[in-house]
């Protein structure tokens, strides 16, 4: 099998002991370029892989899935195109891995928007792929997710949310906090922001990352 999505990687100049990898998903109608600008800022012993959607809805603009912004919740998001990203984004994560002779190692996941809900999914049901998640701006969307809401999952979490996001409202986000944070291990920070990731949120980013 090939790898599906484009991608921008980032590898650290120097080979380190304790070397990691991240992962990051951008949000609907932004490209690989978006978090992958965040390099400067993530520890220094990660190596960073930005995937592009493979959706394409404009010039340098992609989705993860097409949205409806004007339903509801339950009906908000193409399930099918979520669940099919989802399978490709595990696919090339594991070719990645095995290509950079990370095959045995735990990754961590970043995702805004779109790509913190599907970032939620993928680190519920492949847990022995994903140590960490970190889903910004997003929300837990079971409709998308294969899970047992009994299990212990061995999962790391920070997640965020702007008080005031127009786009995805912090009420969805609390209640899939409050739904999980009895199984997985969750931070959950909310800022006097919008739909983005400000100054302050970027820096307990750099800081939970530094710990886990």
């Amino acid at each position: 099998m090939s790898k599906k999505l484009k991608y921008r990687i980032y590898k650290p100049s120097h080979i380190k002991n304790d070397l990691k990898i991240i992962f990051l998903l951008h949000g609907y109608g932004s490209n690989e370029e978006d978090l992958f600008s965040l390099k400067e800022f993530i520890p220094s012993n990660y190596i960073i892989i930005s995937l592009r959607a493979p959706i394409i809805i404009g010039f340098n603009s992609y989705a993860w899935y097409t949205i409806n912004f004007e339903n509801s919740i339950d009906r908000w998001i193409d399930k099918d195109e979520a669940i099919n990203s989802k399978n490709v984004i595990i696919n090339d994560i594991s070719l990645h891995m095995e290509d950079l002779g990370f095959k045995n190692k735990k990754i961590s996941l970043l995702g805004f928007s779109q790509g913190a809900i599907l970032s939620w999914s993928l680190g519920i049901e492949y847990p022995h792929l994903i140590k960490n998640i970190l889903p910004l701006s997003g929300f837990y969307h079971s409709e998308i997710t294969n899970s047992n809401s009994n299990s212990k999952f061995k999962l790391n979490c920070f997640s965020s949310h702007g008080i005031h996001d127009p786009v995805i409202p912090i009420s969805w986000a609390r209640k899939g906090i409050e739904l999980l944070k009895k199984n997985i291990n969750t931070e959950f920070k909310e800022y006097q922001s919008g739909h983005e990731i400000n100054n302050e949120n970027l820096r307990d980013i750099i800081e939970w990352l530094n710990k886990n």
